[in-house]
């Protein structure tokens, strides 16, 4: 009975999984379709999005403004071609408010104790990117080291606790700037880090697991009552 009971919650999960999976294929084809779509439209201005209620990710915009000078963010433990590094992230203050920029990615020092040596463009500028509403994992308890030196090195971009601890009001989405390299650093944008294939891929392998599993122990169930029915022939 206990084994009966074991099987069928075990079926039952990897079945779970592999329709999660086979969900999670769909959300990320139909995100695909999305950015594809939404980089024909061309760069909206800030003032045309940042009222809007709409999901605004990947949407290219344009933004001019000036950064303030020697407020720069350093997202830590960010990876680029299997390297660990840093996002480096100022504040651009717009007509319309004040926009977190997303420069892009710079190696990590050799040492944790040292900072890599980042700067911001300088004046006026007007940048083009893509609108990016980050993700906070609720794992991370440390957002940022204790001090307010700058550069300041934070775990993530939680615009809410940036918004307490820096003073500021900053409009509810980053821009991640396309054009990296012009800056001095390499665009790190995934917007989609694992394609829809690997998902059907995984559910496959979970509806495989579970099939396994129900096989395994159908015959050994029909093997142990076969061998009562011999017995009782006996």
């Amino acid at each position: 009975m206990i084994a009966t009971i074991v099987t069928l919650l075990a079926v039952g999960v990897m079945t779970w999984l592999g329709f999660w999976q086979l969900d999670r294929a769909e959300q990320k084809q139909r995100r695909i379709e999305q950015i594809s779509a939404r980089q024909q439209q061309g760069h909206s201005r800030l003032a045309e999005i940042r009222l809007s209620g709409a999901d605004l990710r990947d949407v290219p915009i344009e933004a001019t403004g000036r950064f303030e000078d020697g407020k720069i963010l350093l997202w830590d433990n960010r990876i680029y071609e299997g390297q660990v590094g840093y996002e480096v992230l100022g504040i651009l203050t717009t007509s319309y408010g004040k926009l977190l920029v997303n420069l892009g990615w710079t190696p990590a020092p050799e040492y944790r104790a040292q900072l890599p040596q980042v700067a911001l463009p300088k004046g006026m500028v007007t940048l083009q990117g893509v609108v990016v509403q980050p993700e906070v994992n609720l794992m991370v308890r440390e957002h940022s080291e204790e001090g307010n030196r700058w550069p300041r090195r934070i775990q993530q971009v939680d615009m809410q606790w940036l918004e307490s601890h820096l003073g500021l009001g900053l409009l509810p989405f980053v821009m991640q700037v396309t054009d990296s390299q012009s800056y001095g650093y390499y665009n790190n944008w995934k917007p989609v880090v694992m394609p829809p294939e690997k998902h059907y891929g995984y559910a496959i392998q979970w509806f495989g697991l579970a099939a396994a599993c129900l096989t395994i122990f159908l015959v050994a169930l029909y093997k142990k009552n076969k061998g009562r029915v011999d017995e009782t022939d006996l």
